[in-house]
């Protein structure tokens, strides 16, 4: 009995309005497995990322290991993230931008930041790169002088536009990632277009992702290999048809 205390059973999918298919599990299982949760969803377009992402979500709230919750994408997904959450998993999400600043700050006063107001946020990562937005969430997020931190997950959509480039300087993009990922205890990055071909681009969003585990590099050994298999979740359709009958897609 003691086991089945130690791991209570998933209930994120009891709780969500969603139809969830066997292979998204795989990657809430090992969310649950780890300390701190570092995982790249990496699967072909159209397997659920997102719904993934909610079900690993909803699950450590109602675990209570997470409370503040900031989702990064680009602007033109921030409805349909609002929406998912919301619709599927029943959790209320407030989209930060500039006219929303306005109008906290014509409510609430000057000083209002959003990011001590809302526990749980989008916001386009090109909104948040900005200096002035970025200084502000700085200031909220920053963990204190004890060290505890503020923000409890990050979850990055299309997170590939963040990596670092291959040579050269990087990019506003890639350096906010760098600066902001250490203010979060867990972080999930999705994107269905991990390696861009460049092993230093791929190791260095790795390394956003799990410092702990990945250093930025031209070249992964058999070591670096097998940690990009701990915290890299990567399915392909024909993958998924090849272990169901009938075929899924």
């Amino acid at each position: 009995s003691g086991l089945e205390e130690d791991r209570p059973p998933i209930a994120a999918p009891l709780y969500g309005a969603v139809q969830v298919e066997a292979y998204q599990l795989v990657p809430l299982i090992r969310a649950l497995e780890m300390p701190r949760v570092t995982l790249m969803l990496a699967d072909a377009v159209g397997l659920g990322k997102t719904i993934q992402a909610g079900l690993i979500l909803r699950e450590l709230m109602l675990r209570r290991r997470i409370r503040r919750v900031l989702i990064l994408c680009p602007a033109s997904l921030r409805t349909q993230w609002r929406e998912e959450m919301e619709e599927k998993f029943s959790l209320p999400f407030t989209v930060v931008d500039r006219p929303h600043q306005l109008h906290l700050q014509r409510t609430l006063g000057l000083h209002a930041s959003p990011w001590r107001t809302h526990e749980r946020v989008i916001a386009s990562y090109h909104y948040l790169k900005q200096p002035d937005v970025l200084e502000q969430f700085r200031s909220a997020a920053e963990p204190g002088e004890d060290g505890r931190l503020q923000w409890d997950l990050l979850i990055v959509d299309e997170a590939h536009n963040l990596a670092p480039s291959n040579f050269g300087r990087d990019s506003d993009l890639s350096r906010m990632l760098q600066v902001i990922t250490p203010w979060f205890e867990h972080r999930l990055f999705l994107t269905a277009t991990p390696h861009n071909g460049h092993t230093r681009c791929f190791s260095g969003l790795l390394e956003a992702l799990d410092p702990v585990r990945f250093t930025r590099k031209s070249e992964l050994n058999a070591t670096d290999r097998s940690r990009v298999g701990e915290v890299v979740i990567r399915r392909l359709k024909s993958q998924i048809n090849a272990v169901h009958d009938p075929p899924r897609f």
